[in-house]
């Protein structure tokens, strides 16, 4: 909105025409208010301001944007003070409830959420999804039909984090067809739908549709004015990556990774920043890139710290570990090893101990240590009790303690079985 504002005058005719009050509101828009905010530093900032609440909100009416997101806030506090099920039947009923500002801070709060507490943003996409169903004749039906496309977009995206593959497919399908009704063709809702339907393809492990998806929501936001975006098609980059690193493919998924770095702006999404490196950071230890992961190795450090969670930290002593395996640093390496895996454990976070198993099988088989060997054998075995280890990763990893118990584990099979399960195993949420 700035960057148009003119510094033409109006001419007379003009002037006169808007002080008489004969001026149409859309050519006070075009000719007279660009240039009284030109003059005005204080409006100009505030018109920025607008604009990028336009934005959020995803709504064309600066009164919506201005007044229901402000609005929207005090809303969503009444809700939080209610168990859930009031809250289902408050938005239902109640109509000061129905408000696009609302139902809007409801789809930012399921995609923040769905990277810490997959149940939570389920619960917040649902009530999203109700109150888009009725909103009024206050808004255009078009946009509420786009609206309402992209409330079930995000409850597909959260049950799709929460495991639940089936009934996210059935919320993708009302999404698709709400967006069909619409015939707004919004570009932006369609990239939007087509990033999230791509995550949800890859955990189906569908890789050729997910990538083929992927594909063409960067070409809307690269090559289309209307919803060119240089941040979301960084975004989508970063999901091709994902996709590439599941599929076991981390030497395609760096170039993507390095476009991604270049385009996303980490003031919009801070925490995507943090998760960019540090994938990138294990694309270049699994790729043996060591000079370029021990040199990205602080700066990651650095973003874990101020954004992300113990977790996070955890994580890339993981990585650090491998590092001092290959460099020949095998004390520091089981030591970082053993603490990542007395982490994981009590968070019982069984497959990630398994793959530490593994590295340490390798670091064991490397120093000719038989008998640590052995022991590690008994230590899969609580991990093997896990729920939430698959039947494949079970029998990759008994048979990795068989060998472990018979002394006949080489450093082959060991770099075999990881991969292998690392490969198997899903990485977290974007």
């Amino acid at each position: 909105m700035v960057e148009s504002l003119s510094e033409s005058h109006p001419d007379m005719e003009a002037l006169a025409r808007w002080l008489s009050g004969r001026m149409e509101h859309d050519e006070v828009l075009r000719s007279i208010a660009p240039h009284l905010f030109s003059s005005c530093p204080v409006c100009q900032q505030t018109a920025a301001q607008l604009a990028k609440k336009l934005d959020e909100v995803g709504h064309w009416d600066e009164m919506v944007a201005a007044v229901e997101a402000r609005e929207a806030e005090d809303l969503l506090a009444e809700l939080d003070r209610m168990p859930f099920d009031e809250q289902h039947c408050a938005v239902r009923d109640r109509d000061e409830l129905h408000t696009w500002g609302l139902c809007q801070l409801l789809l930012s709060r399921s995609r923040r959420e769905a990277l810490e507490d997959p149940g939570r943003a389920v619960d917040a996409a649902e009530l999203a999804v109700q109150i888009a169903l009725q909103l009024g004749p206050a808004y255009d039906t078009a946009w509420v039909l786009d609206l309402q496309a992209r409330a079930y977009g995000c409850l597909g995206n959260a049950r799709r984090v929460l495991g639940e593959l089936r009934s996210a497919e059935d919320a993708f399908r009302l999404a698709e067809g709400q967006k069909a009704l619409s015939g707004t063709g919004n570009l932006r809702i369609e990239a939007e739908l087509l990033v999230l339907k791509a995550a949800l393809r890859r955990d189906q492990r569908r890789f050729g549709e997910a990538l083929g998806l992927i594909d063409r929501a960067i070409t809307i936001y690269r090559e289309d004015p209307a919803a060119r975006d240089n941040h979301l098609a960084g975004r989508a980059y970063l999901n091709k990556a994902y996709t590439l690193l599941e599929m076991g493919k981390p030497a395609q998924a760096i170039p993507h990774l390095r476009r991604a770095a270049a385009m996303v702006t980490p003031e919009r999404e801070p925490r995507l920043d943090l998760v960019l490196h540090h994938n990138l950071l294990g694309s270049l230890v699994q790729t043996h890139l060591l000079d370029e992961a021990e040199a990205l190795l602080p700066s990651v450090h650095a973003l874990a710290r101020k954004l992300g969670s113990d977790l996070d930290l955890i994580r890339l002593s993981w990585h650090e570990a491998r590092i001092r395996i290959h460099r020949g640093h095998f004390d520091l390496a089981e030591q970082l090893l053993r603490e990542v895996q007395k982490q994981f454990l009590e968070r019982r976070m069984g497959y990630d101990a398994a793959l530490v198993c593994l590295d340490l099988a390798i670091l064991y088989t490397q120093t000719s240590r038989t008998g640590a060997l052995k022991e590690l054998a008994a230590e899969v075995l609580p991990i093997l009790e896990d729920r939430a280890i698959h039947r494949e990763a079970i029998a990759s990893l008994l048979l990795f303690q068989r060998a472990c118990e018979e002394e006949r584990l080489t450093l082959a099979l060991a770099h075999h079985l990881a991969n292998h399960l690392s490969h198997e195993r899903r990485l977290p949420t974007i």
